[in-house]
């Protein structure tokens, strides 16, 4: 009786396994092809990347105070950074805020004035190249969106007037008539009405020559110039803790003396094994927009320790630097230029190591040649500019599954 039940249950048995695997069978498949139908790609586009020791540097400076004890509005003359011989006048101070106004009014009226005198001798003269004109409009425009992204707004600002007036210059030379006459003669009697005023000032002159810095910020004495040759490895690690000292309020400014001036560092030492004297250095400020500063070894320590005293050195002066003092600081050991790929694109297929690119509607398998990695990515390049390597532009296979050369998509 026990096996006839058997018997009956048999054919259920049967069709319950046949559902299951049906079932199993239309899962595998929906998810084979969910893989199939994710596949994500990236661009190959070469990039740059850096190998850095990422320490914290204080800045030493050949400094001198400016002094003055006029009273009123104080208006720069010299910009940060800029050269200034010695007598030269960096700064002046003016009874009045109105009048220190009016003077740098002055200054942007004559300005305004020499722009559209230009302007206006472009409109006379309509024989420009456009091809030319509009290649320079667009490495004008490079120009200012490079400054702006490395937050060098001088040169962005700078950039900006250059782009616009080459704009207005092909607006000129493409037939459009602007006539600049009107506004001339309006900013002229402005300009001539302001120079009639008499302004109240106090001059401030620079005692000697060297670069330009407005203002103190109290670190000037904390290591000083001289002994550069003599400090360690502690001294360095005392001013990285020291408070701003107190600035007088006569200080207007100072004049660093020397060309040369040093970023102090402590380092741990295994890191230092790249850098030797006499090879370039380079060193990036990220919260100052700086990059690939060219820098000097002037000392490294003895190295016995487990923290290493570094001494660079640095004969460039602008804007962007010429305040630093207190910076987190990047120096470039080593740099690789290539295509930077994520590493779950990269495959070794018959011992090669390579990724499958997307072109029209095939799939292709190329060669890489891995130059530097990480656990996230690597940069890859074509050493012999061979065909069946990456190049620019491809479109790199980050995530998929059945990939396989010259698939179709």
């Amino acid at each position: 009786m026990l096996a006839d039940k058997r018997k009956n249950n048999l054919p259920k048995i049967v069709s319950i396994i046949l559902v299951v695997s049906l079932l199993a069978s239309y899962i595998i498949y929906q998810a084979v092809i969910a893989s199939k139908s994710d596949m994500e790609t990236q661009f190959a586009l070469y990039e740059t990347v850096y190998k850095t020791i990422d320490t914290s540097a204080f800045v030493v400076r050949d400094e001198a105070y400016i002094t003055s004890n006029a009273k009123g509005t104080r208006v720069s003359f010299a910009a940060n950074g800029a050269r200034v011989a010695r007598g030269d006048t960096v700064s002046v101070v003016f009874d009045s805020a109105d009048d220190a106004a009016s003077y740098l009014k002055i200054s942007e009226l004559e300005e305004s004035i020499a722009h559209y005198t230009e302007l206006s001798g472009q409109a006379n003269f309509q024989t420009m190249n456009i091809d030319s004109l509009s290649t320079k409009i667009d490495n004008e425009l490079v120009d200012f969106l490079e400054a702006r992204d490395s937050r060098d707004y001088t040169n962005a600002i700078d950039s900006a007037r250059v782009f616009r007036d080459s704009v207005t210059g092909k607006q000129i030379a493409t037939g459009s008539n602007l006539d600049f006459s009107e506004q001339l003669a309006k900013l002229q009697n402005e300009l001539e009405a302001l120079r009639k005023v008499k302004y109240n000032y106090t001059e401030i002159k620079s005692e000697t020559a060297g670069y330009y810095i407005h203002g103190a910020d109290g670190y000037e004495n904390v290591i000083k110039y001289s002994d550069i040759d003599k400090i360690t490895a502690k001294d360095i690690e005392n001013a990285l803790e020291a408070k701003a000292a107190e600035v007088n309020d006569n200080v207007v400014g100072r004049v660093v003396n020397s060309f040369n001036w040093y970023l102090v560092c402590v380092v741990d030492t295994k890191e230092t094994v790249n850098l030797s004297y006499g090879k370039d250095i380079y060193i990036n400020i990220p919260f100052q927009g700086v990059e690939r500063l060219p820098v000097n070894l002037y000392k490294i320590g003895d190295r016995t320790g487990d923290k290493t005293m570094l001494i660079l050195s640095c004969d460039l002066m602008n804007d962007s630097i010429s305040d630093i003092r207190l910076e987190n600081i990047e120096i470039i050991t080593e740099e690789y230029r290539g295509y930077k790929i994520q590493n779950s694109s990269i495959r070794t297929i018959d011992g090669e190591k390579g990724v499958y690119v997307v072109r029209g509607n095939l799939l292709g398998f190329r060669k890489i040649h891995i130059l530097y990695s990480t656990d996230s990515y690597s940069i890859v390049d074509n050493p012999n500019g061979d065909s069946d390597y990456i190049k620019l532009y491809d479109k790199v296979v980050t995530k998929g599954v059945e990939l396989y050369d010259n698939k179709l998509l």
